[in-house]
């Protein structure tokens, strides 16, 4: 990895305070300064009747697809307790390799993903998505979010059922403590990785004068953010992969020192 370093300027982390062990490690140990600022919290709804009514009919579906680490964390808890075995004639897919490897923690050894752009269309790319007609598809999702890969299953002739085990909640009003830190410790770079957290921040900063982060950078873990962030005029780079070490990798790339 490039050996670059932060120098302890402040690298603003917006994930769930439950999902920042790792991103923060990495920030220390190139020298930055660590700064919490959560977009979203994640809040279980895994046990409500729904839920667990499609749970227990998961034997029923071809393919159960997982969309984050957050439904595998929040969803196949309740799988397991309901299967000790996994259906042998259900598939499992995931939008990419954070995904797949949460699921293998649940013994969930066989996992479809992405070649290449691990979103919901490169999933819908994969041989296996085209070839869908007929089949029953469950999707691990947390409530709302993008419908582009329930559509076009369906469009394919799929039959979709969604399998809601999270919610998103957004603790921040504005951003005045972000503004308190930058008047304390100067801010190099502001790292996002949902598109939820993304259109969140940018609600956010249009509530007030944002000039305090005319020259930080915002790295995002996809392209679909950059454009987003860039008509609100933020400098932005989209790692090459969506993992904590591809995005780290970007920062130490176009940090200016």
């Amino acid at each position: 990895m490039n050996k670059k370093e932060l120098h302890q300027t402040g690298i603003v982390i917006t994930r769930p305070s439950h999902q920042t062990a790792e991103i923060k490690a990495l920030v220390n140990e190139h020298q930055g300064h660590p700064i919490e600022f959560p977009l979203l919290e994640i809040k279980s709804k895994s046990y409500n009747e729904t839920f667990q009514n499609i749970v227990l009919k998961l034997d029923d579906y071809d393919w159960a697809i997982f969309i984050s680490s957050n439904a595998v964390q929040f969803g196949m808890p309740v799988v397991k307790q309901a299967f000790h075995t996994l259906p042998k004639l259900t598939q499992f897919a995931a939008i990419g390799p954070s995904t797949q490897k949460a699921l293998k923690l649940f013994d969930v050894n066989h996992v479809l993903i992405p070649d290449e752009n691990f979103d919901s269309e490169g999933l819908l790319a994969t041989k296996e998505m085209n070839d869908i007609k007929n089949k029953k598809i469950v999707i691990f999702r947390g409530e709302g979010g993008r419908e582009t890969l329930a559509e076009i299953l369906r469009a394919r002739g799929a039959e979709v059922t969604y399998a809601e085990c999270y919610t998103r909640t957004f603790p921040q009003t504005n951003l005045d403590l972000l503004k308190a830190f930058s008047e304390k410790i100067h801010i190099s770079a502001v790292l996002i990785t949902s598109s939820e957290a993304c259109k969140e921040f940018v609600r956010l900063s249009r509530l007030k004068d944002m000039n305090f982060l005319k020259d930080v950078l915002f790295i995002v873990n996809h392209p679909r953010m950059v454009n987003v962030l860039e008509r609100e005029s933020f400098m932005t780079f989209a790692s090459d992969e969506p993992s904590d070490q591809s995005m780290m990798k970007k920062l130490l790339e176009t940090i200016d020192h």
